[in-house]
């Protein structure tokens, strides 16, 4: 999986999510005595019931198309079964995945420091020869890093723990070399979001480094109480941004803020139950950025908290937030925890939120599985001392 998921970002990281399914059906044990020792924790419950309530919000959707049911209640679990499955190997296997991972992170890193230092060449080349891509020079380049700033994402995602694991198992050059790679990576291709989901991990860490596991329950009780509070905070920070600001951000970001304040009206029409799921494909509202006549809402709010509210409502925000708070009990009450454990954690964590938080859907199956994919590493940095 980690091998294969070297070619799938450079093709923008869509290819991880069917790959990891079709991995995790393949290692699914069927055995019986094999599942007496999972263990179970009671965050599975809301977590689960937040799929399901997601997965019911489409019978009072105005979309008409269920694709994304079987994604959410058959994807997202086994993403989860494979973080859980590969994540707990030992022995000569434990070290295969673990090279595949190194791997993994360098190789992505090095496509991307070539795609960086040659303006995206081997990326354009494909797009406007197998693909038929044509048009203005700045249209082509703007599609070619578009494609490349997704295929960031994933490499971010796994590049906190792969630095860890490459210092654990190559000392400090080895990690240093990995981490100013991902460094670049996520400063290409203009997409802020990527370098602000980088900030925010490297922050995390460097707390996580002396305050680990209060860091891991403070991070995710932080989240869950922003997933609960987005449609009632968001629109006033917003409202305190000087009108000379809004005039010197880049125009993806005006157009951002614009969204979000049309989702955040848009929520409180139906605050309780949502719209339903992919709601959000069918509004039909054009709004006036400078220069420009854009839509109101493309697809999704770019923000996955106003995402949740706007489709599920209170109560799938609300199951949402118990289980953020409940994966923070859990974590932070596990004697096994490393410190390395806990600075991976908070880097997955924050990448995760800031990618979601600012840009991404909340239902995209694609950084759903690279999510599993940074929670496989997370869990072979178990060696060490528990903190």
């Amino acid at each position: 999986m980690f091998i294969l998921a070297y070619p799938a970002v450079m093709a923008g990281g869509l290819l991880i999510a069917p790959i990891m399914a079709l991995a995790a059906m393949a290692i699914t044990p069927l055995r019986p005595a094999s599942w007496r020792s999972v263990n179970r924790n009671w965050v599975m419950v809301p977590a689960g019931l937040f799929l399901v309530w997601a997965s019911l919000s489409f019978l009072w959707s105005s979309h008409d198309d269920p694709q994304q049911i079987p994604k959410l209640l058959f994807g997202v679990p086994l993403y989860a079964l494979f973080a859980y499955r590969v994540g707990q190997q030992s022995g000569i296997w434990r070290a295969r995945i673990e090279a595949a991972l190194i791997f993994f992170a360098f190789g992505a890193s090095l496509f991307f420091f070539f795609e960086a230092m040659t303006d995206g060449s081997a990326t354009k080349a494909f797009k406007t020869g197998a693909e038929g891509l044509s048009g203005a020079a700045h249209d082509i380049q703007f599609v070619v890093n578009r494609s490349l700033g997704h295929g960031v994402a994933p490499l971010l995602l796994v590049g906190g723990p792969a630095v860890l694991l490459s210092w654990q198992k190559g000392g400090p050059l080895l990690g240093g070399i990995l981490a100013a790679l991902v460094l670049m990576a996520a400063a290409s291709f203009e997409m802020q979001v990527n370098a602000v989901a980088l900030l925010a991990g490297t922050l995390g860490m460097a707390f996580a480094w002396f305050f680990p596991r209060q860091t891991v329950a403070i991070t995710l009780g932080g989240l869950a109480g922003a997933v609960l509070a987005m449609p009632l905070v968001l629109p006033n920070l917003i409202g305190l941004i000087p009108e000379g600001a809004r005039e010197v951000l880049p125009l993806s970001w005006v157009w951002r803020i614009e969204i979000w304040t049309f989702a955040s009206e848009t929520v409180w029409q139906s605050p309780w139950f949502g719209h339903g799921l992919d709601a959000s494909r069918n509004f039909q509202a054009d709004i006036e950025i400078p220069g420009y006549e854009v839509s109101a809402l493309p697809l999704h709010p770019h923000n996955a908290a106003l995402h949740v509210w706007l489709e599920t409502g209170l109560v799938g925000a609300g199951l949402l937030a118990i289980a953020l708070i409940g994966l923070g009990e859990r974590l932070n009450a596990a004697k096994s925890l490393t410190k390395f454990q806990a600075m991976a954690i908070i880097w997955v964590v924050l990448v995760y939120a800031s990618l979601l938080l600012f840009s991404y859907g909340a239902w995209q199956e694609w950084h759903q599985g690279a999510v599993a994919l940074a929670t496989t590493a997370v869990l072979l940095l178990r060696s060490g001392k528990s903190v």
